[in-house]
């Protein structure tokens, strides 16, 4: 008997998923029950991937000290998106230039939402000793910013949340700049993802962390899974320390 082991590694964090399959189950394991998602289940589906992907993307690529900014408009000049689309390209090509100049790399997280609220960008950038944190301001002519410092827990899951629900109402959208959930620069590390078959009948239902780890009791997930049937098991662990 075996079970299948995907393991996310994210910067900090490392993902721990166990499910069974029509390959990998125990004896006389019958599958749950089936059926094709509604519209509704799908939507949700693809939000909670979408999360998933963005989480792992910004715990892979940022920490702590690293910016969260949210550029606005002023209220008397306020553009469409496609024209907001061009506003941020021309306040990346000087900030990409300065990193640059000074032997380094930008690296970015956009998102923008325009429906619900006025018009307004996020942002999630690597700071770096030799661009002063004023530079993000004064290259910004279009209203005001705010800057967020990443905390060090290096577990970035509510910004990727929060962010994820910026888009929802508009990503699709025929007006959207992108059609995208976020938009991010080509130079991001990707999240290393490593499946294991395991030879066992089961998993433990109280897993530990490892050594150096911390389990995050509140990401514990268990039961089975609404797409594939099948039973499965989820949580996340936490790097102690700065190593």
């Amino acid at each position: 008997m075996a079970y299948v082991l995907t393991i996310c590694y994210a910067g900090k964090t490392i993902e721990m998923s166990k499910s069974f399959s029509a390959r990998y189950k125990k004896k006389g394991m019958v599958r749950g029950k089936n059926e094709k998602p509604t519209p509704e289940q799908m939507l949700k589906i693809n939000e909670r991937n979408a999360e998933t992907k963005l989480r792992r993307l910004i715990n892979t690529n940022y920490g702590a000290g690293d910016l969260h900014i949210t550029l606005t408009y002023k209220k008397d000049n306020r553009p469409d998106p496609e024209e907001a689309k061009k506003e941020l390209d021309k306040y990346l090509r000087p900030l990409r230039n300065l990193y640059k100049k000074n032997g380094e790399e930008l690296r970015y997280i956009i998102v923008t939402e325009y429906k619900n609220k006025a018009i307004h960008h996020h942002l999630i950038v690597n700071v770096v000793d030799s661009v002063p944190i004023k530079e993000f301001d004064r290259l910004w002519k279009n209203g005001r910013t705010r800057f967020a410092y990443l905390d060090n827990t290096g577990q970035y899951a509510a910004l990727a949340s929060y962010l994820i629900k910026e888009t929802r109402a508009t990503f699709r959208e025929q007006g959207s700049p992108s059609r995208k959930r976020w938009n991010a620069s080509r130079n991001l590390k990707k999240p290393i993802i490593k499946k294991k078959i395991i030879q066992a009948k089961e998993w433990k239902k109280d897993p530990e962390p490892l050594k150096g780890y911390l389990l995050e009791v509140d990401t514990m997930k268990e039961g089975i899974h609404d797409v594939t049937g099948w039973p499965y098991q989820f949580y996340s662990m936490v790097r102690i320390g700065n190593g």
